[in-house]
């Protein structure tokens, strides 16, 4: 179904890229098809940028933008500092976003993923400070991607997510749900400095002993989700509280539940129960 709404969109964008090269809005009757978590929206009122408009070098006044189908990347710097847009449908050919392609777009506070992006590279978001969700299947996070995104509420990456570098999400105090996959590998220790709302966040099985020592403000956790292979003491830098909801693998439910130091949490559910993740730990589709 996935590859289907892929190639439909990519098929969409190609027609909409040929039928127009100016500066003004494209019109088109049909829905845009956006990522799962987010509302379907009529594209009667977005923009098409094309190779067109890049040779240009054109800096879109509109406050809707979409792609066309030549364009496989976004540049470094290419909308650096526009002030018009608001919400950015990313196509499923675009495989790469450059240093600081965004940066200082304050008032985008939507952008849609309709496809996997492997690299959203350094600094490449910063100081959006609109921007409230991010919802993305990434392979890699570079340096300061998202930093100063004040408004960014939710993070949660797709089951491709490998490697968050450092400052990623530096300054995001509203940021209070960070959701990663069981095989997340390489998280920097100061990727979410100064993140200190996080209520709700996955531990990755790699990242046991290193997790509640990156997330600070244990007061404030509601839900804590353990992606694990196998059953684990307590990490001495984890902090338990009563009104924190523990979720473990459901084949060690028994043995986190037994624990004395585990049980400190308000309670223990098996992941099974959670709105995210299946009883292994891997992300529910």
């Amino acid at each position: 179904m996935k590859s289907k709404l892929s190639f439909a969109f990519a098929a969409f964008f190609v027609l909409m890229g040929l039928s127009s090269c100016d500066k003004k809005q494209t019109t088109q009757e049909t829905k845009v098809v956006t990522d799962t978590e987010a509302t379907e929206t009529p594209a009667s009122d977005i923009f098409f940028y094309t190779s067109k408009h890049r040779a240009d070098k054109y800096a879109p006044t509109e406050e809707k933008m979409g792609f066309g189908s030549q364009i496989q990347s976004i540049n470094t710097d290419e909308f650096k500092g526009n002030k018009n847009i608001k919400e950015v449908w990313v196509s499923p050919k675009i495989k790469h976003i450059a240093n600081n392609a965004f940066e200082g777009c304050t008032s985008l506070e939507k952008v849609h993923f309709q496809g996997e992006m492997p690299v959203i590279n350094d600094e490449s978001f910063m100081g959006c400070s609109a921007l409230k969700n991010l919802y993305v299947d990434v392979y890699t996070i570079g340096l300061d991607a998202f930093k100063g995104c004040t408004s960014l509420e939710t993070a949660r990456f797709g089951e491709h997510i490998y490697w968050i570098r450092n400052g990623a999400f530096g300054g995001c105090r509203k940021l209070r749900s960070v959701l990663m996959a069981i095989t997340m590998q390489k998280l920097e220790d100061e990727a979410f400095e100064g993140c200190t709302g996080i209520e709700e966040f996955s531990v990755p099985n790699d990242f046991k002993n290193r997790m509640f020592g990156l997330v600070p403000s244990a007061d404030k956790w509601k839900k804590i989700y353990l992606l694990s292979t196998e059953y684990y003491a307590m990490p001495k830098n984890c902090t338990p509280n009563q009104g924190c909801t523990l979720y473990v693998p459901d084949a060690f439910l028994a043995q986190f539940k037994a624990d004395s130091e585990w049980s400190k949490f308000g309670s223990i559910e098996p992941l099974s129960k959670s709105k995210y993740f299946t009883a292994e730990g891997f992300l529910k589709k």
